[in-house]
């Protein structure tokens, strides 16, 4: 999360940092080029050369970050870190503790909650992370100062939701802010529009690249290699400016006699470059210390207690330093000097060479490294490091033992990864692995292929307790069944007894989650009482390392307080499950539906029913995108919103409403609570109602949504498709539509639309 320290004998690029500080009145600046051309040690420079009134949020990106939670997370962290407290960012920081042990910093808005509902942004068309993003701006925008923020090594990201939560941040950032992405690549970003608008400064590779000035002091007022014009000119030829093949024939070319041959057999390809680096650098080194670049150099992060483990004898620490002070190929990360890296080229270059001359002690290094990994805790380093050993076998342990943390933490894309780097064949046959991808699908909304997963699991034999602390595979799969309830509600209370049964010590890892599923099943089956004593004794047992759970179960809880009467209680509790969602970035993790569903049921309970139905319709957006997710969310959502439209009049929203909880209830018949609730709701709806009033002449949020798409040619069953809603559900919009408007054709729904400003 720190920047790297620049180095004395790096040449400083007076020109590049001049274009640096006239871009920060810009949104944007991105440097783009190979490896090897300078972009994170510029960077680290222009930071060195601001003094306290710019301070910079630095995030270094690697695969790991490729998932929305884990990326935005480590940029609100970087943020706080750079946001002085006595002038009141983030007044209400809390400080937590991640899954795997490491303290993280997390920032919480609350007194910008009310603001989210309030935003002019379509639901159904925003990711969940554009719905907290824009808090962190507002919050940006308050500063009294400029903030860089820097996304270092931004290829690595890939994902396309990363992508969308960044274009975000761009196009709302507040004059105060800059933000900086240094890459390999183009990022597939809106780098056109942003050119166009003036918005963006770019640094490419012939900026970076060494002009023969730039060349020539580092060759000779550098490095005192006393070469000609002509010599240097060769060489810039042969390089084509790369900095690092600059710096790397540099350090080939000292105490040679032959200079002029030896440059003029370089070649200017990085592939020609680098095994020349091999060649020439490691020649010269001892051979203890050749040895220690080959093994280490499977690690991408290094500590002298891991090199200890993998080299297999002490001293590392000692070395990393050395290193670090005699040549630019070890890199230390933050100014602690704990950890390092290698320059991305010379590490490939040494895992080559390594592979190449000894590759049987490669999987023999990694499985070091991951044996280390795990003894200290970092079990996501555990798993690469088995995967990579091809040792399958252990990779899948380690993933059947540790996943809960990380899902529970929000990252299901991160053990995702993991199951899906894992043969078929093992994740097939194993029925903890098997459980874990059931318990990754059902997350998603992946209903059927989680059915089929939980029937391989009990048909695979297996006795005694899960790696996770599962009792067996039958409590697991009833654990599952028992909260995501596919099956309906009756069989929801049976599986939540067959999974209480073999859990019955509150010290038991499944125990708050087997409480959260009694709790549910007892709401759905009409005992509000014991659902609130199961909700309370889930509170009691879930740790800070299990966000997403104990989010779940306040905004359940929540639900049963306003249900009550307890509106404060209520709003308490609902209002601490969306500070959760903020300070464990769950806004991408589609549980977190829940915190709008739960909002708007209390709002609506007090009777703001126009915040009421924007916090409903928030929530049953995100959960109509993935209609394969537990229903019962979804019909607590559409039964309050059918009331919150009642109470306002629209009775054709509140019939629409009703039409697409039918449908839901088709799928599942045996629903608990909901057959009784919907007929009662369809009977009020049967009395005549009251003289219309002006609200009635309104269109909703919904019907806006689909007179939108009149102006298309969609048909009603792409419209439904699009919204995801039934067609039925369109049809009860269309004919409100009509009716408000007076009009009877989509035509001319748009034209009266467009005559009284509504489109």
């Amino acid at each position: 999360m720190r920047a790297p320290t620049p180095r004395p004998e790096q040449l400083v690029r007076t020109r590049l940092l001049k274009l640096l500080g006239e871009a920060v009145e810009r949104k944007v600046s991105l440097i783009s080029a190979p490896a090897g051309y300078g972009k994170s040690t510029l960077l680290a420079q222009w930071l060195q050369a601001q003094d306290a009134s710019l301070p910079f949020a630095w995030i270094s990106l690697d695969e790991q970050d490729n998932d929305p939670v884990r990326m935005w997370r480590h940029i609100v962290e970087a943020l706080h870190r750079v946001a002085p407290e006595e002038e009141g960012f983030g007044a209400d920081v809390l400080v937590g503790m991640s899954a795997v042990g490491n303290e993280l910093v997390e920032i919480v808005f609350p007194m910008l909650m009310n603001e989210l509902a309030e935003l002019p942004l379509n639901a159904v068309e925003q990711k969940l992370v554009e719905i907290a993003l824009p808090m962190l701006i507002n919050e940006l925008a308050e500063l009294p100062h400029r903030v860089v923020v820097v996304l270092d090594d931004y290829q690595f990201i890939t994902e396309s939701e990363c992508h969308k939560s960044v274009a975000f941040f761009v196009e709302h950032l507040p004059a105060n802010v800059h933000l900086i992405l240094s890459s390999r690549i183009d990022p597939p970003l809106a780098l056109g529009r942003w050119r166009a608008r003036g918005e963006m400064m770019e640094i490419r590779t012939e900026q970076l690249a060494f002009s023969e000035e730039e060349a020539a002091y580092v060759l000779n007022e550098m490095m005192s290699l006393n070469l000609g014009s002509g010599e240097i000119c060769v060489l810039l030829e042969h390089t084509e400016g790369w900095p690092a093949g600059i710096y790397l024939a540099a350090l080939c070319l000292q105490g040679r006699d032959d200079k002029q041959a030896f440059i003029a057999r370089f070649r200017g390809t990085n592939r020609y470059i680098v095994d020349l680096m091999g060649e020439e650098i490691l020649v010269g080194l001892p051979e203890e210390v050749r040895e220690f670049l080959q093994v280490t150099s499977v690690l991408r992060r290094m500590t002298g207690s891991l090199c200890d483990a993998v080299v297999d004898r002490e001293g590392s620490g000692q070395l990393l330093r050395e290193l670090t002070r005699s040549n630019l190929f070890v890199i230390p990360l933050g100014e602690e000097g704990e950890w390092y890296r290698y320059h991305h080229l010379f590490s490939e270059f040494l895992l080559d060479k390594l592979k190449s001359s000894r590759p049987d002690l490669v999987p023999i290094l990694h499985e070091r490294a991951s044996a280390w990994s795990e003894g200290v805790g970092f079990f996501e380093g555990a798993i690469r490091h088995a995967i990579a050993a091809t040792d399958y076998e252990r990779a899948g342990m380690l993933v059947a033992h540790h996943w809960f943390g990380y899902v529970a933490a929000g990252q299901s894309a991160t053990v995702e990864r993991w199951l899906e780097s894992l043969p078929e064949e093992l994740t097939t046959h194993d029925a903890a692995l098997l459980l874990v991808r059931a318990w990754i699908c059902a997350l998603s909304g992946r209903r059927e292929e989680t059915e089929n997963l939980l029937e391989s699991a009990q048909s695979i034999p297996h006795q005694g307790p899960l790696p996770d602390g599962t009792a067996s595979v039958e409590a697991g799969v009833a654990t599952i069944r028992a909260i995501f309830g596919f099956g309906g509600v009756q069989n929801m209370v049976e599986a939540t007894r067959r999974a209480a049964a073999p859990e019955g010590a509150r010290t038991s890892p499944w125990s708050a989650s087997i409480r959260f599923g009694l709790g549910s099943s007892s709401y759905l089956s009409g005992a509000t009482s014991l659902a609130r004593k199961q909700f309370e004794e889930a509170l009691e047992l879930i740790g800070a390392g299990r966000p997403l759970l104990r989010m779940s179960t306040l905004a359940y809880l929540s639900i049963v307080a306003a249900e009550e009467g307890h509106l404060e209680e209520a709003e308490s509790l609902v209002y601490e499950a969306r500070a959760l969602v903020e300070r464990f970035g769950l806004q991408e993790v589609p549980q977190s539906s829940w915190v709008p569903i739960a909002l708007g049921y209390m709002l609506a309970k007090r009777g703001d029913l126009a915040e009421a139905q924007s916090e409903l319709e928030s929530g049953l957006s995100v959960r109509r995108r993935l209609p394969g997710l537990s229903p019962w969310p979804t019909l607590i959502g559409l039964a309050a919103l059918t009331q919150v439209y009642v109470a306002r009049g629209e009775r054709d929203g509140a019939r629409a409403m009703l039409a697409e909880a039918r449908t839901i209830l088709q799928r599942y018949p045996d629903a608990g609570i909901f057959s009784e609730l919907l007929e009662r709701l369809e009977r009020k709806l049967r009395t005549p109602k009251s003289p219309k009033g002006q609200l009635d002449d309104e269109l909703t949020e919904r019907e806006l949504d689909v007179l939108r798409l009149f102006d298309s040619e969609l048909t009603t069953q792409q419209i439904a498709q699009r919204l995801y809603v039934a067609p039925s559900t369109v049809r009860t919009y269309i004919k409100s539509i009509h009716r408000k408007l007076g009009v009877s054709s989509r035509k001319e729904a748009v034209k009266q639309a467009h005559s009284r400003g509504l489109l």
